[in-house]
């Protein structure tokens, strides 16, 4: 029996040379090979590379950790040796600085003086540590203003001293304080020990008084100085 095929030419069903069957699994098969490679890679490349990633930043952190702790321990090293420092400059400035100071201050108390006839005695003597010193490191933190860590330190006192002068002469009682400052002016306790402007700059005047019982006049008042001590700094590494 012979089949005859009268549809028209562009009506006949066309065969093709490849079956769409074969391409899905083909186009499957390839799928599934380049998932497969893919994990592949994932398990035995990227997973592996990423383990000893985190190891190694494990490892430099905890070295860097160490470092950080060694850098706190020297900067408390550092703090307290700081603070020792300063505490022997405060005991240098206040103890052994003036004990030379108030031994020539004692000694200039006893004269002589410019003119005679009169004695200086003294009431109280106060020194107390004053603001820090325009220019010093405590004015200035160092490092401020391209300052360096090893310039001096200057440190300031406030002096006030009460005294009591006795004359014999109630009419010399001014030439007797003119006297008193001239001589403290003049001395190497003043000039070379620091202190700032003059000694009559605090004064205020002043009332004599006569005292019969012992054929005095006497004057009492009190005086504020100022003195400024620089102190070198060492170098420090």
């Amino acid at each position: 029996m012979i089949l005859i095929n009268l549809l028209p030419p562009e009506l006949r069903k066309r065969q093709s040379g490849v079956s769409p069957m074969f391409i899905s699994v083909v186009a499957g098969g390839g799928a599934c090979a380049l998932l497969l490679l893919l994990w592949l890679y994932l398990i035995w490349i990227r997973i592996p590379n990423a383990d000893r990633l985190i190891a190694a930043k494990g490892e430099e952190l905890k070295v860097k950790t160490a470092q950080a702790e060694e850098v706190l321990k020297l900067e408390k090293q550092i703090a307290e040796a700081k603070d020792r420092y300063e505490q022997i400059v405060g005991m240098m400035t206040r103890k052994v600085y003036w004990a030379r100071t108030i031994d020539e201050f004692a000694t200039l108390l006893n004269g002589p003086f410019t003119i005679p006839n009169f004695d200086v005695r003294s009431q109280s003597l106060t020194i107390t540590e004053a603001s820090a010193v325009p220019g010093s490191r405590r004015a200035t933190p160092s490092g401020a203003g391209g300052r360096s860590g090893n310039e001096p330190t200057k440190v300031a006192f406030k002096v006030n001293w009460r005294y009591k002068l006795l004359g014999k002469e109630r009419p010399l009682a001014g030439d007797y304080m003119k006297s008193l400052f001239d001589t403290i002016k003049a001395s190497k306790f003043w000039s070379e020990q620091g202190f700032t402007g003059r000694p009559e700059d605090s004064y205020e005047g002043d009332t004599p008084r006569p005292n019969l019982d012992i054929n005095r006049v006497i004057i009492e008042g009190q005086l504020d100085w100022e003195r400024v001590k620089v102190v070198e700094a060492r170098a420090r590494k």
